[in-house]
């Protein structure tokens, strides 16, 4: 019977990781969200977004209209007009990683004369359990 609660017990633990962070995969979130906010003056123009990515070792990538129009990456629904520089931010937390994502996208959107028109960045939302008989079990929503 001890080794029954024992397991429940582990099983428990383990859906449960979220409780045990103390907020730490929003403050990573916050923070790659805030690096964008925080560095506008610097990254006005793609190629000065690209080189301030490149400059703090984050890997980041310039797609032109004609790039896109040729091969436009799954998290895109449409091509702009103007030029897009995306990063991806890696997550530290293990915990993070395992039960939301490892990686918080940033994405640069500016217009046809090179100007920063939008900033967007995202992280994937918590994981959930599909039941097979129908609804959901959301892990430490």
């Amino acid at each position: 019977m001890i080794r029954i609660l024992i397991v429940v017990a582990l099983i428990w633990l383990a859906l449960l990781p979220p409780l045990f962070t103390d907020g730490a995969c929003t403050a990573e979130y916050e923070a790659a969200a805030t690096l964008i906010s925080a560095s506008e003056p610097g990254i006005r123009t793609p190629e000065a977004a690209l080189q301030f990515f490149q400059a703090r070792a984050i890997p980041a990538t310039l797609l032109t209209p004609e790039d896109c129009a040729r091969s436009k990456p799954r998290f895109l629904t449409q091509c702009s007009s103007g030029t897009l520089v995306y990063a991806d931010v890696p997550v530290r937390n293990r915990i993070c990683r395992v039960y939301r994502d490892d990686k918080t996208l940033l994405q640069l959107q500016y217009d046809r004369r090179g100007r920063l028109s939008r900033a967007l960045s995202e992280m994937s939302p918590y994981k959930f359990l599909s039941l097979p008989w129908g609804g959901r079990i959301d892990w430490a929503r």
